[in-house]
Parts: C-alpha cells; structure tokens; sequence
C-alpha cells in the first residue's frame, strides 16, 4: 500500500480516528510486522503481547501525530517494542531453531506465514548468525522477504538510497559466500 491511499487512511486515523481506516493499515502491514517480530523474540506467547503493544503504540502515534512514511514508523516502532521487551526481562535472544509448535501458532493467524516463518528462520539463523550485521539482516529481510522497495527501506534505515543498494549489495555478496563450496 503507497501513494495516495495510504496517506487518506493516515490522514482520517488522525483527524476522525477512523477505526476501519486503521483496519485497512492493520491487514496490510500485520503480517510482516508479526513475521519481523516473531524474528526477533523467542516465544509464541511473547510475540501475541509485543504484536499487540506494537499496534496500540501506533494507534497512539497516528491519532496525535502526521506519519510520512507508515512502514518506516511501523517498523522503528517494532524494534523498540523488542527493545523494550529485552530491556524489561531481561532475557537473551534464544536459538528456536526447529520450534515447529511455534511455526503452527502464527500459521493459524496467516495460512501464508508458515512457509514465510520456515524461511525466515532458517535464513536468519543459519545462514546468517553471526555473518551479517543488525542493520544487514534488517536491509536484507526488508528487500528479500518483505518487498520493500529500496526508497522506503533507505527511509527506515535513515541512509540515502544509494548507500541502502551498496548495504544490500555487500550482504548478499557475504550471504553468496557462504553457500559457495570451499576452494579445493
């Protein structure tokens, strides 16, 4: 969603604080932000109650305050709920290779979000555990499995568009070389 219709839903959030205009950016941008979530925290259970905070802050930010760019803000929201989630408890971050219960959980959300949690998981923890930076993993999961264009993700990212290709560039390259058989 771009372009005109979005900043209409955003502009009646923010003036009538329209509920089905919320809808509508709950359905679209939902699923990736649950995906991005689901990433970043380690259980089911903590996802549902990060999900849920996410968009009460964001209902909050939209009814008082212009948005430019919805997915930027949705997604720079996100990573300060799982700060804050970290911050709060405490915990580490926790290997949740093969959790299959967890995968169920979120398909039953999304029949769609199986096949995208499948491969988010394995491409990010072990593919790219330790290899990329946060901000590579991020740029990279924008562009690759979300769909961002480079122009919104340069935005959430706060670099210029050209310095977003280069970052992307570079990953990837790093990403080909760890599939790349080694030299005999």
């Amino acid at each position: 969603m771009q372009g005109n219709r979005e900043k209409f839903l955003l502009v009646r959030i923010r003036v009538f604080k329209d509920e089905s205009a919320f809808a509508k950016l709950y359905e679209e941008y939902g699923p990736s932000l649950q995906r991005f979530l689901y990433v970043k925290l380690p259980s089911q259970e903590d996802v549902e109650e990060a999900f849920s905070t996410l968009w009460l802050k964001i209902w909050e930010y939209a009814t008082t305050t212009p948005i430019e760019h919805f997915s930027g803000l949705a997604h720079t929201i996100a990573k300060g709920v799982v700060a804050q989630f970290y911050y709060s408890r405490e915990r580490k971050k926790e290997d949740r290779v093969g959790e299959e219960e967890s995968i169920e959980d979120i398909a039953s959300v999304d029949p769609t979000a199986k096949v995208h949690a499948k491969i988010d998981i394995k491409f990010l923890l072990q593919a790219v555990k330790g290899k990329l930076s946060e901000e590579e993993q991020e740029a990279v999961i924008l562009r690759h499995l979300e769909g961002y264009p480079i122009g919104e993700i340069a935005a959430y990212l706060g670099k210029s568009k050209n310095a977003t290709s280069v970052l992307l560039s570079r990953a990837l390259k790093k990403i080909g070389n760890l599939f790349e058989p080694p030299p005999s």
